[in-house]
């Protein structure tokens, strides 16, 4: 039996340039939560504005979706509600909380791991032994991801902000990655159009459910333009579009591969903060991205 990848020629080629467009705008938005952070906002507020702009897009997609949404099961409504608990509201929320302790280049180098985490899990859930190339990638994953924090702690001198932050946003690639795991064959079963438009309509308003009981200051959301631009971005180009384009990858390939080429994104994105903040990158630092990057492209490797 062939898949769509074999039957269409051009797909091997497209669906790696998806996922990698997908994966560059979804790691954008750290620099554009920085950037709302020095406007007065904390994360349960930037949350609400990001998922406030995107809501109505979603909410459009599932009422035209809506007989077709008729067709997904009791089971899969259920696990649809645990993921977007999970992958978009708790993984976002603790991400964006590491991100007020540490820079945007630290978060996207500590997010390197997750390409890793999904090749281990995949291991685990198949029931294979981790070749030696796996475990050598996380090893150099590890290593580069420590010369970076040892590279902050020494230029800021904050030690416990940067470890808590580092280990926050750890705690997002791992549950991020468990969400890759799980949500692969439920995007099989149900379409990638249509569990992403209810997974994240579910996501948003458990975002602003939570804000409404941690803060309610709606007035808050609106006092700065500069935000409020940002939350739009942030919400259209930073969360919309990244992940019906996503999914749509997710669909089509494995997960294995998605987590892979998926972390261009993060190289994109270090590159991107080092240009807008015009911080010229140490030695020390230079060697943790790169061995963060090669441990990334060593676990690409078939097993």
């Amino acid at each position: 039996m062939k898949t769509t990848d074999q039957t269409t020629p051009i797909t091997p080629y497209l669906m790696p340039a998806i996922v990698i467009l997908g994966s560059f705008l979804f790691s954008s938005k750290g620099i554009l939560v920085k950037m709302m952070y020095a406007e007065g906002l904390d994360p349960s507020a930037v949350l609400a504005l990001r998922m406030s702009v995107a809501l109505p897009f979603y909410l459009t997609s599932a009422i035209l979706m809506r007989r077709s949404l008729r067709k997904i099961s009791a089971k899969d409504w259920l696990a649809i509600s645990g993921l977007a608990l999970i992958g978009y509201f708790l993984c976002s929320l603790v991400n964006f909380i590491g991100l007020q302790f540490i820079s945007v280049g630290l978060e996207r180098v500590v997010l390197f791991c997750y390409p890793s985490l999904v090749l281990l899990g995949s291991a685990v859930f198949q029931k294979r032994r981790p070749s030696l190339t796996l475990i050598s990638a996380c090893g150099l994953s590890w290593v580069g991801l420590y010369l970076v924090i040892q590279h902050e702690i020494q230029i800021t001198d904050h030690t416990t902000q940067i470890l808590l932050g580092s280990a926050l946003v750890l705690l997002s690639a791992i549950i991020y990655a468990s969400y890759i795991l799980i949500a692969k064959q439920l995007i099989m079963r149900v379409g990638s159009q249509r569990y992403t438009s209810v997974v994240m309509c579910f996501s948003c308003l458990v975002v602003l459910l939570y804000f409404g009981i941690t803060d309610g200051n709606i007035p808050s959301l609106l006092a700065s333009k500069k935000a409020m631009t940002y939350g739009v971005i942030i919400g259209i180009f930073g969360t919309v579009v990244p992940t019906y384009i996503l999914s749509f990858g997710l669909s089509k390939i494995s997960a294995d591969s998605y987590a892979v080429l998926s972390s261009a994104g993060p190289v994109a994105t270090i590159a991107l903060s080092l240009a807008i903040v015009g911080q010229i990158p140490s030695g020390m630092q230079c060697a943790g991205i790169t061995l963060s990057v090669a441990g990334c492209l060593l676990a690409s490797r078939r097993q």
